[in-house]
């Protein structure tokens, strides 16, 4: 599998966010929130979920830093 970046259409997506770092992973957090609270996703069209990383810039991944912070979602299309 090679890495890329992809451009997509626009998407809806509803679920919860949260500023981490891998030296500070809080994806198992995150997901566990979303999880409990995912009954409230009214006529969902799949029992699909999207995680995501979004960056303030583009990460230098060379010069690996564990500490870059990133938001973290845990999302669903409605």
């Amino acid at each position: 599998m090679t890495p890329g970046i992809e451009f997509l259409n626009n998407k809806i997506l509803i679920g919860k966010h949260l500023r981490m770092s891998m030296a500070d992973n809080k994806t198992g957090e995150i997901w566990k929130s979303f999880m409990t609270d995912r009954s409230m996703i009214k006529n969902r069209i799949n029992e699909e979920y999207i995680s995501m990383q979004v960056y303030d810039s583009v990460p230098d991944f060379t010069n690996y830093d564990p500490t870059m912070e990133f938001v973290k979602l845990a999302v669903a299309k409605p």
